[in-house]
């Protein structure tokens, strides 16, 4: 991992040079030898907590899984699909972070299934009172928290709620009666529409949402930037349009809160610098132009995020960011931009105001105004397949990912992308 965050934001680090191509990746199969030839692509949906933070994720159920469940396929093949969603999930789980799925009771409790769940998994499962038999005890004794599916049960660890079709006050409602009914289980809330109602459920008693989270229905278009992030624009454009270092160093110099801020940076293990950097103009020339300008963009989301869930939003625009970037070859983009595609791809809803206004301080290419203004252009495909993988929607994002590799590599690379957002944004914004 540090050598991949040393190529995005280390010393030496050089955008304007084509990134590594994303290999079309083997989606994860199956190992038993009778288990059926279908290859098992799994999608994940970012989870935020109640401190407004990127928990974990969701991992809904492959299609191919789905439809062999409907099929009554056999142990093995069913085992096998298991194996297959278990194997994506246990990276999260392993790293503390929240890695849910939801599976049926009867696949669940079968120990052949049970064994190979991660360990600290949150399974969740049809509505029933969850049997103690040996299988889900041997769950529990590793970890594993079993929920269930819509309503409390008694003996589950939380309840899994899909409040789809509910506007904001319904979910909000179903929530408190949830939270009301089972005081100690955790409540989480899947389907939410946009950011507003991912907000609302988390401030009724939520333990966990998942959503939209490039929707919202509270910009405003009489708002306008904070002045820290006015200033942000202005150092961006300077380095946009080739300003000297001396002039940018003396700027960010004037600025304690950015010079802080930038030296922090510059000192912290993540860029392995060989002596200390006391001056924030000194920081600038030993950085570069590069890396100032991806440091400027990522100051930008920090200084615009006064939502309650802006520490997640900014993460899912970083690993966007990582994302669009290690897909440039398939794009023919110079990856730099890519990243600044990715990664103000939300700052209208971190605002919130309407993306052209948000944008509007920044001189950017016309290329990226067209993807995150008009939703077109050659690139406003890489938000929609952003979109689609944020939601698990594995069958909107398989056109798309075609002439980008294919949809396995490109899971694959946005698997990559959501390992570089995490470490890497406990970085640029600690708290």
């Amino acid at each position: 991992m540090a050598s991949w965050l040393t190529r995005w934001f280390g010393r030496t680090s050089n955008s304007s040079a084509p990134a590594t191509p994303v290999a079309p990746a083997a989606a994860v199969t199956p190992t038993e030898p009778s288990a059926p030839a279908e290859r098992v692509t799994v999608a994940r949906r970012p989870l935020i907590d109640r401190k407004g933070q990127l928990a974990g994720f969701e991992f809904p159920l492959p299609d191919v899984m789905a439809r062999r469940l409907a099929q009554g396929a056999d142990d093995v093949v069913l085992g096998a699909h298991a194996q297959a969603l278990f194997a994506a999930m246990r990276p999260n789980a392993d790293a503390g972070r929240v890695a849910l799925a939801t599976l049926p009771l009867a696949l669940l409790s079968r120990p052949a299934v049970a064994a190979h769940a991660p360990d600290h998994a949150w399974l969740a499962t049809e509505p029933s009172l969850l049997p103690g038999d040996a299988a889900l005890q041997a769950l529990r004794e590793r970890g594993v928290r079993l929920g269930a599916t819509q309503v409390p049960q008694r003996g589950a660890d939380f309840v899994r709620v899909d409040v789809t079709g509910l506007d904001r006050d319904a979910a909000a409602a179903a929530i408190a009666a949830c939270r009301a009914a089972a005081p100690r289980s955790r409540v989480v809330a899947t389907g939410l529409i946009d950011v507003d109602e991912v907000e609302a459920v988390l401030a009724a008693g939520a333990d966990l949402a998942a959503g939209h989270y490039e929707q919202m229905r509270t910009a405003s278009a009489g708002a306008t930037l904070p002045p820290s992030t006015v200033r942000v624009c202005t150092l961006l454009n300077q380095v946009l349009h080739d300003a000297d270092l001396v002039t940018i160093g003396a700027e960010l110099r004037a600025d304690v809160g950015l010079s802080y801020e930038l030296l922090r940076h510059a000192n912290s293990p993540l860029l392995g610098l060989q002596r200390r950097v006391e001056a924030a103009d000194e920081a600038v020339m030993l950085l570069g132009r590069d890396h100032l300008y991806r440091w400027l963009c990522a100051r930008l989301l920090g200084a615009a995020g006064t939502r309650p869930v802006a520490r997640a939003l900014q993460e899912i625009a970083l690993a966007r960011a990582a994302l669009f970037e290690q897909l440039a070859p398939a794009v023919g983009a110079a990856p730099s931009s890519l990243y600044t595609l990715g990664l103000l791809s939300l700052l209208d809803v971190m605002v919130p105001m309407p993306m052209a206004d948000a944008l509007a301080p920044l001189r950017l290419p016309p290329e990226t105004v067209q993807a995150l203004v008009e939703c077109s252009g050659p690139w406003s495909g890489l938000i929609r397949i952003a979109q689609c993988l944020e939601r698990g929607d594995l069958a909107g994002a398989a056109p798309l990912a075609e002439p980008l590799g294919g949809l396995p590599a490109v899971t694959a690379a946005a698997d990559q992308a959501w390992a570089f957002a995490r470490e890497a944004g406990a970085t640029l914004w600690a708290r």
